[in-house]
């Protein structure tokens, strides 16, 4: 007779994938209203009314319309994690570093989130202040993140301060990079060239290209 275990678990799969959805959902209806009437006209039983669920189901996934609107770009950081520790070891670090945040730019859909999705949350926190401390948290906490993947990478002790500086200097290179590609009224290069150019000037001040470690 099978364990029960092993009945158990496709049902939790499944279970999980559906919260999943739900949480997607309700953070693309809240971006969604939220670019259209403003973040001050929009309410929580608006963004639920959106997806098909209430309120209350809304307040178990998120504290706030901020933290919903937000919630996609932390998809974006764990992203950069796997690109990053799926890289060859012998690969030097700085190189795997930018072919990491490189590889967020590319032409398909990432995690589920839609053609434009990048372009429209960006604009919106410029909008609207009210994002941008909620921004910051998530930002903060994918920096932990690849902080705690570059020192497995060198196989540094977690929490060392090297580790956090890197990744700072290469988070802050790619923020600088969109912000300076967007205020160009005729863009000389593509995005992801400016993103690489930015992160490779990063690393290349923060990180010895001759170290695999």
């Amino acid at each position: 007779m099978p364990s029960t275990t092993t009945l158990d678990a496709p049902r939790i799969r499944r279970r999980d994938l559906q919260k999943d959805q739900t949480r997607l959902d309700l953070a693309l209806a809240a971006l969604e209203l939220a670019d259209a009437h403003g973040l001050t006209a929009v309410r929580v039983p608006q963004i639920a009314e959106a997806v098909g669920v209430s309120p209350r189901t809304f307040n178990n996934y998120f504290g706030s319309k901020e933290a919903a609107i937000v919630w996609p770009s932390s998809l974006r950081g764990a992203r950069l994690v796997t690109n990053l520790t799926s890289r060859r070891q012998a690969e030097p670090l700085a190189d795997a570093l930018v072919a990491a945040v490189v590889g967020l730019y590319g032409e398909a859909d990432m995690d589920g989130l839609p053609n434009g999705w990048l372009r429209r949350f960006r604009a919106l926190v410029t909008r609207e202040p009210a994002l941008q401390g909620e921004y910051l948290k998530v930002a903060a906490a994918g920096e932990i993140a690849l902080a705690g993947a570059i020192a497995a990478r060198t196989g540094a002790p977690v929490g060392e301060l090297e580790s956090q500086v890197v990744a700072a200097m290469v988070a802050g290179a790619e923020r600088a990079a969109v912000l300076y590609w967007a205020r160009q009224k005729r863009p000389r290069v593509p995005l992801v060239d400016a993103v690489r150019q930015a992160v490779s000037m990063a690393v290349r001040v923060t990180v010895n290209n001759d170290s695999t470690d």
